[in-house]
């Protein structure tokens, strides 16, 4: 595996076992730890987690031509699920080198995450 300073330090806090580093992360992530990228360590916050949010919000990222029938293409799918179009962005022009692609943003309400599975 790959030595980085986040898998070094994730070792040095974690005996868990563990296939690859991602798996290591996950585990340590459920434990209430997660990777402060500026301080390059690991942190453990004990609040009490916000509920989680009823919206599902999806960004549909493709060639600028292409983005906005994908997007509707997303939104038929999501609709027949029972799902709700909330809100849908206008197409974003991405910065170059990516200029020739855009992304929209949707946001949907309707079912339970449970209704998924």
């Amino acid at each position: 595996m790959k030595q980085t300073k986040k898998y070094t330090k994730a070792c040095e806090i974690a005996t868990l076992n563990h296939e690859t580093q991602e798996s290591l992360y996950k585990q340590l992530n459920g434990l209430g730890f997660f990777w402060d990228c500026k301080s390059q360590k690991w942190e453990r916050d004990d609040r009490i987690a916000d509920p989680p949010t009823d919206l599902v919000r999806v960004r549909v990222w493709a060639a600028t031509d292409k983005v906005e029938q994908a997007a509707q293409c997303l939104i038929e799918s999501a609709q027949a699920y029972g799902l709700k179009l909330q809100e849908e962005s206008e197409p974003y022009q991405n910065r170059p080198p990516k200029q020739n692609e855009s992304r929209i943003y949707l946001t949907f309400t309707g079912k339970e995450v449970s209704d998924y599975v």
